[in-house]
């Protein structure tokens, strides 16, 4: 995946969970996962492993500060909103999944 392409995809993640999304975090997240698979079915040719890491990161940042802004968490959410619970129970979807973290 080139550089440019991976920053369109992380500018898309970034709109998508921008302030002016109201919708119940149920149908944020479909709408996320549906977006990550499509794009995890268009670049994964070749060895994209890097692209997804640096992808995965601006995901879990992103839903993040979405989920901390919401619940207007005043800290830096790392502890309510943690990897594991992001990838894991919230069902968010990871790029070249690790065993245990969300994979539909």
């Amino acid at each position: 995946m080139s550089h440019t392409v991976a920053n369109r995809v992380r500018d898309k993640v970034s709109e998508h969970l921008s302030a002016a999304n109201t919708a119940p975090w149920e149908e944020v997240r479909d709408r996320l996962n549906q977006k990550l698979r499509g794009w995890k079915e268009y670049f994964g040719l070749g060895n994209p492993w890097k692209a997804y890491r640096v992808l995965n990161e601006h995901v879990e940042e992103r839903v993040r500060h979405f989920l901390r802004r919401r619940h207007k968490v005043s800290s830096q959410g790392t502890s309510q909103f943690s990897r594991k619970h992001i990838f894991g129970e919230l069902g968010v979807f990871r790029l070249g999944g690790r065993s245990g973290e969300a994979h539909s």
